[in-house]
């Protein structure tokens, strides 16, 4: 009996290990907790029961769109490796003259932060698109572990025009985690087995 309160212990963090949960946001029912700062306005649009966000730029600071987190410091360390992506179009057919849209920064309260430009100087068109980028050390910097350990902000720069011009539009943002790798399966069948092999001990 005491063996089975050591090991059962090991068995479920070993199959905690494979288990990485994904996040999408629809935007088909509400905002799902993205807010933009000061220099852009927010709208939850609704069509067919379909929707996303439209996002007006008012003045000539930066339209960053906040992605929702938990207050104080939230933990992406399973994404790394993983993706973030996004559909994205220019809702009122402004032709792009401002580089950074598309500007992931990721902010932790202890370890600085790191940003990448995950999309074409080109775009957003007005054809909804959908773009990508891998949140790996190769893209951000040896830096990425710490601070997806703890998050404390993510934001994506939305200015593509030079001016208060444009308006944009967001929809189906994805943070996918890394397809674990085949040891990682392999340890949590192994955990599986483990616990039945507990369980069955524990009736006989």
């Amino acid at each position: 009996m005491r063996a089975n309160r050591v090991l059962l212990p090991l068995a479920l963090s070993l199959i905690g290990g494979a288990v990485q949960a994904d996040l999408l946001y629809t935007f088909d029912a509400s905002a799902q907790g993205f807010t933009v700062t000061s220099g852009g306005a927010l709208t939850h649009v609704v069509s067919g029961g379909n929707g996303h966000l439209s996002v007006a730029d008012i003045d000539n600071a930066d339209v960053l769109l906040n992605l929702p987190l938990a207050s104080g410091t939230t933990d992406w360390s399973s994404y790394l490796g993983g993706t973030l992506s996004l559909d994205a179009a220019s809702l009122n057919g402004q032709a792009p003259s401002w580089s950074t849209f598309g500007l992931l920064t990721l902010t932790s309260a202890t370890a600085g932060s790191v940003s990448f430009d995950f999309v074409p100087e080109t775009d957003p068109t007005t054809g909804w698109k959908t773009y990508s980028v891998q949140l790996d050390v190769a893209t951000f910097g040896a830096n990425l572990s710490a601070v997806l350990a703890s998050l404390s902000s993510a934001t994506i720069n939305l200015e593509s025009g030079n001016g208060p011009i444009e308006v944009v539009g967001i929809d189906n943002v994805r943070l996918t985690s890394a397809v674990p790798e085949p040891q990682t399966w392999a340890m949590g069948l192994a955990g599986l087995a483990l616990i039945g092999a507990l369980r069955r001990r524990a009736r006989g």
